[in-house]
């Protein structure tokens, strides 16, 4: 487990470095299509809003800490984007939720990680498999973060009416 902790810890660091590869005038803005819908604000808004009100409720739940995800319990992720908050707020929120993740899970014994719990809003899965999930969706959205930093002016030259936020 060590391991998968390590990985979920640096992937910060690797997630910082990425966005600093974005030139700071085009974080806010909606990249071209090709590049998807989501400027690199909304990209680091939905890896916190996913951590802070899925994946650590999640971890909770598998530790006992809480019961499952009610309906309605998670709140809108679209309808409360405050679109004006620049990267380095959400990067900073995304730490806090990360350490709070990282100082639960770290003590937790090996037996624990590999417990299979029902009631989990992708079904049933262990601790190891949340996780990692937690882990893919980072470097997922950490991809789309450098391919707007190195390919927006190819991606625009395609799209010629494109329009930005």
């Amino acid at each position: 487990m060590k391991e998968l902790l390590d990985r979920l810890e640096s992937t910060l660091s690797d997630l910082r470095w990425a966005v600093a590869q974005v030139p700071p005038d085009r974080e806010g803005r909606r990249p071209p299509p090709a590049l998807g819908d989501w400027s690199v604000r909304r990209q680091l808004y939905h890896l916190w809003f996913y951590e802070a009100h899925i994946a650590l409720p999640q971890i909770r739940y598998v530790l006992g800490l809480r019961g499952p995800l009610a309906p309605g319990e998670v709140p809108d992720e679209d309808l409360f984007w405050p679109r004006d908050l620049p990267a380095a707020t959400w990067l900073a929120r995304l730490e806090e939720v990360r350490r709070e993740t990282m100082a639960l899970v770290r003590p937790i014994p090996p037996e624990v990680w590999s417990r299979p719990v029902p009631g989990t809003v992708w079904g049933t899965q262990t601790l190891t498999w949340i996780v990692t999930k937690t882990v893919q969706h980072t470097y997922e959205h950490m991809t789309t973060i450098l391919q707007i930093a190195l390919f927006w002016e190819m991606a625009a030259a395609f799209e010629p009416r494109w329009e930005f936020e």
